[in-house]
């Protein structure tokens, strides 16, 4: 993991004649390429201009009347590719060379067929290179190959294409493309070359790019720290709270006033949170710390003198902490970090990325780990700890510490509105049986006072 962004390698070449790229396997050395010949495709064309066809003059479109046929009026062609042929009928009344050419092409043969109008050639090519690939046609009735590519009448015609000869380092290798892979580098062929001016291929590691991999981390790093510690320290307006649904589509704000409103109201609400803390400290200390175990070292130059020394912290390659305002933001001395590039690439490599003893068997011990691996991990926990508490947008279940809250007041809310109407109905029925009890207390009432006023 990690380890392709440092292990790097370009390639130069000293010809036009060969290009090459270098793979993260490949040795650093110089390789001595001589090119004798280029891997070509097959070509058949037509001999002279082809001014006839038939009874027409050449134009693609003309029906093939006239032209020698098979007993049913068919002519029919052979084409091959070198490996396989196919068979092509045509109807000398109802077809014309551009159905035969579209056949061809339409077919599983690597051959392309094409009629130039200018110079009233015919055209078959390989789309294949190499020894083993080939073009070839024949009559096998009718004469309209021999006419097009002055095949023989009996033995048809056959072209086939030529492999690349190349001599690397001393070598001698043959190749049916003119791009191929020897030793993690791949060679791409342009032209030939000569004994006494062959191609010098020169394999090193590619310091430039691994440079600016290592700018972008620190940035992408620096970015990061940023944001967290902005939001760690992010004013909090406790007087501004969120604005209800009621109060946004009462009418009373602009939609201005409620965008400002609203952010303050969520400005500050990560201000000293425990996680985001914990994630920056965890960045800070991964990139600080000393990795145990590393042995590589590279040479740089410390003030008027050149030192060497163990790659096993960020200050050996010229990065480096800030003041303590900066809050563990990162500091490239771009002269030294390219100087322990060129020195001891792989030690640099190794302190970004050790994942792995001499045994092949994986680190658990973090502080033998890669600065950029201990980084992962304690990102990587970082954002665990962050799903446990507030969940995944990927979950299809999000059992998270939040929802898990947000799931239980819900069901609070729910059993409180449940009470509620429990209580309301039990109020109307009591009312409904006050008003019953005033109701007959009334009635006697009224009949008590009649009862009084007739004695």
């Amino acid at each position: 993991r990690l380890q392709g962004s440092f292990m790097l390698k370009k390639a130069e070449s000293s010809s036009g004649a060969v290009t090459a790229e270098a793979g993260a396997t490949a040795l650093d050395a110089v390789h001595t390429v001589e090119v004798s010949s280029l891997a070509r495709g097959a070509l058949i064309a037509s001999e002279s201009e082809v001014e006839t066809i038939g009874a027409y003059t050449a134009p693609l479109s003309e029906m093939l009347e006239g032209l020698a046929t098979d007993e049913d009026g068919k002519i029919t062609v052979e084409i091959g590719d070198g490996i396989s042929t196919e068979t092509f009928a045509l109807d000398a009344d109802t077809h014309s060379l551009k159905n035969l050419i579209e056949q061809i092409n339409k077919s599983e043969l690597n051959v392309q067929a094409s009629w130039d109008n200018n110079l009233n050639r015919f055209y078959l090519a390989s789309t294949k290179l190499g020894a083993e690939n080939g073009v070839s046609c024949k009559d096998q009735s009718g004469n309209l190959m021999t006419i097009l590519c002055s095949a023989s009448s009996t033995e048809g015609k056959q072209v086939s294409g030529t492999d690349a000869q190349v001599s690397i380092d001393g070598i001698d290798y043959t190749f049916d493309s003119n791009q191929f892979k020897v030793n993690g580098v791949t060679y791409n062929l342009k032209g030939t070359t000569t004994k006494t001016n062959p191609a010098d291929i020169t394999i090193s590691h590619d310091v430039d790019t691994v440079f600016n991999n290592i700018k972008d981390f620190v940035d992408k790093y620096n970015t990061l720290l940023d944001t967290l510690n902005g939001k760690l320290s992010e004013e909090r307006y406790t007087d501004h709270k969120p604005l209800t649904d009621e109060q946004i589509s009462s009418g009373e704000l602009t939609d201005k006033q409620i965008d400002q409103w609203q952010e303050k109201a969520r400005s500050g609400l990560l201000r000293g949170d425990t996680l985001l803390g914990r994630a920056a400290t965890s960045m800070r200390t991964a990139l600080s710390s000393v990795v145990v175990g590393l042995t590589g070292v590279v040479t740089v130059s410390n003030g008027s003198e050149r030192i060497t020394t163990t790659a096993n912290q960020l200050s050996v390659i010229g990065i480096t902490t800030g003041s303590y305002q900066d809050k563990g933001k990162l500091y490239i001395n771009e002269t030294r970090l390219r100087e322990a590039l060129q020195s001891n690439p792989e030690a640099v490599m190794e302190l970004f990325t050790k994942s792995r003893d001499a045994s092949g068997n994986e680190i658990t011990d973090s502080s033998k780990q890669g600065l950029a691996v201990q980084l992962y991990e304690g990102i990587d926990g970082a954002i665990s700890l962050l799903t446990d508490r507030a969940g995944s947008g990927s979950s299809l279940y999000d059992d998270s510490y939040i929802s898990k809250k947000v799931r239980n007041i819900d069901e609070n809310i729910s059993k409180m509105e449940d009470h509620l109407q429990v209580l309301e109905a039990r109020y109307y029925r009591q009312f409904t049986a006050m008003e019953m009890a005033i109701a007959r207390m009334n009635t006697q009432s009224m009949w008590l006072t009649q009862q009084f006023s007739g004695s």
